[in-house]
């Protein structure tokens, strides 16, 4: 990851300087929360994808600096609105934004950031990004809705897992690509392509983050171990085992997700059952399948040292650890 930050270093600068600028509001509060929760500690990888499909595509201009921002506007807006969904406490390691300064504020300030953005869209006048964004933040949404309707429900399938995750996750960094595509104005495969290892990057990234959430550890992974378990969040690993169990284990597992609050214990009996039948595994593997489809969506590509930073970054959400 360090060889892909050095070989945008300034771009990244300039991102930095754009936000600050972009969040313009005679509201302080507003800059207050936003400014909390972006520099908290983010990769900044849906902006960088950006950056690189821009850069692998020949752009030359400025613009990719602004739909970076506003990537990332959109990304801290569904963080915001996540986490009183959700009713999280921390994130990163940090104290979330509805926790300092509560539900009502961080849902506003979520929608000021949703609405700045096509603001700022509409500024940069490309018919093609607004309609593009439109679809992608109407599926974000979608995503959200969707696995908010199955908290805690032990019979949610694989498919509708994926459905989930493509949503609220995979087509945001899909769209981050596919920016760049249009933005350099290259023909309709190399923008298919670049969407598409968008879109696979992305779920390998959700499926990564939904192993972690079983076997990390809190100071590595910024967030308490057995988040989503607590949330009612069915993930992959979880209905691996859930398909195999014998019928006192399930019964385990749904006390413990229907609970309002779990213990310690509780979690480490889910995951032993979890481990027994190679949940773990078989959501890595499955992760790992989408890295190399993302990987193999590039061979489009000319050889460039924008390319390798693409062909990184599958790799490197695949085994990161935070």
């Amino acid at each position: 990851m360090e060889q892909i930050i050095k070989l945008i270093e300034n771009d990244l600068k300039k991102l930095e300087l754009s936000i600050e600028q972009l969040v313009s509001t005679k509201v302080g509060f507003i800059k207050e929360i936003v400014n909390y929760i972006i520099r908290s500690g983010g990769k900044r990888i849906r902006p960088i994808l950006v950056m690189l499909s821009s850069k692998l595509c020949g752009y030359n201009g400025e613009q990719h600096i602004t739909y970076s921002a506003i990537i990332e506007f959109i990304h801290t807006s569904t963080l915001l609105h996540d986490d009183v969904v959700d009713n999280a406490k921390t994130r990163r390691g940090a104290s979330t934004a509805n926790i300092i300064w509560g539900n009502e504020a961080s849902v506003l300030v979520g929608d000021f950031l949703y609405t700045k953005s096509f603001e700022l869209m509409a500024d940069g006048d490309n018919f093609e990004i607004i309609k593009t964004m439109a679809h992608t933040t109407k599926q974000l949404s979608e995503g959200e809705i969707l696995e908010l309707l199955k908290t805690s429900d032990i019979s949610t399938s694989e498919e509708e897992y994926f459905e989930i995750i493509r949503n609220k996750t995979a087509v945001l960094f899909s769209v981050a690509c596919e920016i760049g595509a249009i933005l350099s104005n290259i023909d309709e495969e190399k923008r298919l392509a670049l969407k598409e290892y968008g879109q696979n990057l992305g779920m390998a990234f959700q499926l990564t983050d939904d192993i972690l959430d079983y076997n990390s550890y809190d100071e590595v992974l910024g967030k308490k171990v057995g988040t989503d378990l607590k949330e009612g969040k069915i993930t992959l690993p979880l209905i691996i085992a859930m398909n195999a169990t014998t019928e006192k284990e399930k019964a385990v597992i749904k006390r413990v997700v229907e609970k309002s609050s779990i213990t310690l214990k509780d979690f480490e009996k889910v995951s032993a059952i979890i481990k027994k039948y190679d949940g773990i595994k078989y959501t890595s593997d499955k992760a790992m399948q989408y890295t190399n489809a993302a990987k193999d969506c590039l061979k489009i590509f000319e050889p460039s040292p924008f390319k390798d930073a693409l062909l990184e970054l599958p790799e490197y959400v695949h085994k990161r650890k935070t």
